[in-house]
């Protein structure tokens, strides 16, 4: 699960290019962030692939006017190095558009190790720092206190019986599974005006999945036994087809340090505000990454962790109260051609012969293919439990 890595640097990138465009048009006197900043997102983890994205920052009144320009301030020719202050070192591979690889073995509990980025004649490091121990998840759950209203995932964390206040970011992915209400081998094409007989119903069950862009951050501060108790991860209205089926959520929890913590506080509350007039710029961010060169700014905060924690949790349809809100009958659709039915939004859902008789049966679009919910018929990840119901792979 480290393609998060990439994944969070590039949704920061982007908000950077956002909210400049945005602060660019009030004449405040906030001051420029110098072209040439770096931007570093990336965490050292022992034992892991780990990819570091590294990206330009933009001067204030720059605009973004096309994708080629964009890929010029999210792209750096870099060399980028793991190290530690035991002589260990591990070099980053690029993958192209900032993206460089780095493939860290074990590290050691009690030594310090850091960040080093070559690039354009400076070098930038981060602090050295020795990893932080991995909590654990203790409980990863749900509930649904009301039969007619929503789902809530929550998590649990271990006591830290040394006393110490811990902070904790969350990363979390989602996986569902979505069915048709009818399951059609007939289905009409609007671009030939013709039906289509197929040997299984192709787009009557389908998966939807939802990255790790999703992001929150905790910690047991406010807690008297010291450990998080019942974190609201995310909530799911009863009548959201993530429900309709089976529900998949994997977590992934990384220890942070207060100052690591006050930083993604500190993100996060800049991403909420969007850049509005009292919006303390980017290269105000707290960072622990300095660079040769005082004149170069650099926005990012590296982490450094023995490991990360991770829960997976399933629910099935029939452990919650799932409110279908599609209304799936036949026999809706308007009176006219076949061309005419689908413009108003439905799909064959079955076609009976009876003697010399012909009965086409219409219903709603959403009732008969999964598409129309986002989902993917050929998305089934490898490791779902339940099986294709028509074809196999």
């Amino acid at each position: 699960m480290n393609k998060h890595k990439t994944i969070v640097g590039m949704i920061w990138a982007l908000f950077l290019l956002a909210m400049m465009g945005c602060v660019e048009k009030f004449e405040a006197g906030f001051g420029d962030i110098p072209s040439e900043g770096l931007v570093v997102e990336g965490d050292i983890i022992s034992d892991s692939a780990v990819v570091f994205q590294l990206s330009k920052t933009m001067p204030l009144g720059s605009l973004v006017e096309n994708e080629a320009l964009m890929d010029e301030y999210l792209s750096v020719d870099a060399q980028v190095k793991v190290k530690g202050n035991d002589g260990t070192s591990w070099l980053g591979k690029c993958e192209g558009k900032g993206r460089y690889r780095v493939d860290i073995g074990t590290l050691q509990p009690d030594r310090e190790y850091y960040l080093e980025i070559e690039y354009e004649g400076d070098v930038f490091r981060s602090e050295p720092q020795k990893p932080l121990e991995t909590s654990g998840i203790e409980k990863l759950s749900f509930e649904q206190p009301d039969l007619e209203g929503p789902v809530s995932i929550m998590l649990d964390t271990p006591e830290n019986k040394n006393g110490e206040k811990k902070y904790y970011l969350w990363y979390f992915e989602e996986d569902w599974e979505v069915r048709a209400e009818f399951a059609s081998m007939f289905l009409y094409d609007l671009s030939t005006d013709k039906v289509t007989t197929y040997s299984f119903p192709p787009i009557a069950q389908g998966w939807c999945h939802y990255g790790l862009d999703q992001i929150m951050l905790g910690t047991t501060e406010a807690y008297a036994d010291n450990r998080v108790t019942d974190k609201i991860l995310k909530t799911i209205s009863n009548s959201d087809h993530r429900l309709s089926v089976l529900y998949s959520i994997r977590v992934e929890q990384r220890d942070l340090t207060r100052k690591e913590y006050e930083y993604y506080q500190e993100r996060a509350k800049q991403n909420n505000e969007m850049g509005g007039l009292f919006t303390p710029q980017p290269s105000e961010l707290p960072t622990n990454i300095s660079c040769s060169n005082p004149a170069r700014k650099v926005i990012g905060y590296v982490g450094c962790n023995m490991g990360v924690s991770q829960a997976h949790l399933y629910i099935s349809n029939d452990e919650v109260s799932y409110l279908n809100k599609f209304d799936c009958k036949v026999g809706q659709a308007p009176e006219g051609s076949n061309k005419d039915k689908y413009s108003a939004g439905f799909q064959i859902s079955n076609i009976i012969t009876e003697g010399n008789n012909v009965y086409v049966e219409w219903a709603k679009r959403e009732c008969v293919d999964v598409t129309m919910k986002k989902a993917n018929p050929e998305g089934r990840p490898s490791w779902w439990p339940n099986p294709y119901l028509y074809y196999q792979e």
